[in-house]
């Protein structure tokens, strides 16, 4: 995968984001959810419905991660202009899982690498999708998590940066 001097840069900002969402106060959880349902109401319908699947501590490090994201959207107004429907959702989703289908149809394992690079590449976040997956393989509570499990809210995860990272191209 190729990154950019821009990625780079994105790195130490990201590290900020994660600091604050990982020291998450009261105030700073209402403030920010405020912000969210505002600007993108599916977006916390989606996260708040995780509640039901998870126990609370896996629900809170999946909260620090969906804040994560929208702490890096929210620098672009991308995630202000126009809201990420349902549908739009639901399209990128699919597309998603038919790609992660279609890879596990490659013979080998170099193959699958070569499916997963192209689409990495094409993410324009891919510093914040890099500590994402970070946090997936280093936070005990995530790591514990059983796995398809893990793979579902991933995949969620990886759509809604797809979505976002649409909405900052104006598509």
């Amino acid at each position: 995968m190729d990154f950019t001097k821009n990625d780079f840069k994105e790195v130490s900002d990201l590290v900020a984001l994660q600091l604050r969402v990982d020291n998450i106060d009261a105030e700073y959880l209402h403030s920010i959810s405020d912000d969210i349902f505002q600007n993108q109401p599916f977006f916390l319908t989606v996260l708040l419905g995780y509640r039901l699947d998870t126990s609370p501590e896996e629900l809170e490090e999946i909260m620090k991660i969906y804040f994560l994201i929208w702490e890096y959207f929210k620098i672009n107004k991308g995630v202000r202009v126009r809201q990420v429907t349902q549908e739009d959702f639901e399209k990128i989703q699919r597309r998603y899982i038919e790609m992660l289908q279609y890879a596990e149809g490659e013979v080998n394992q170099q193959g699958r690498i070569q499916v997963y690079s192209y689409d990495l590449q094409d993410t324009r976040a891919k510093a914040l999708l890099t500590a994402i997956l970070f946090r997936y393989n280093n936070r005990p509570i995530l790591v514990k998590m059983e796995e398809q499990k893990k793979g579902i809210i991933l995949i969620g995860i990886k759509s809604f940066i797809e979505c976002f990272d649409l909405l900052d191209n104006g598509k």
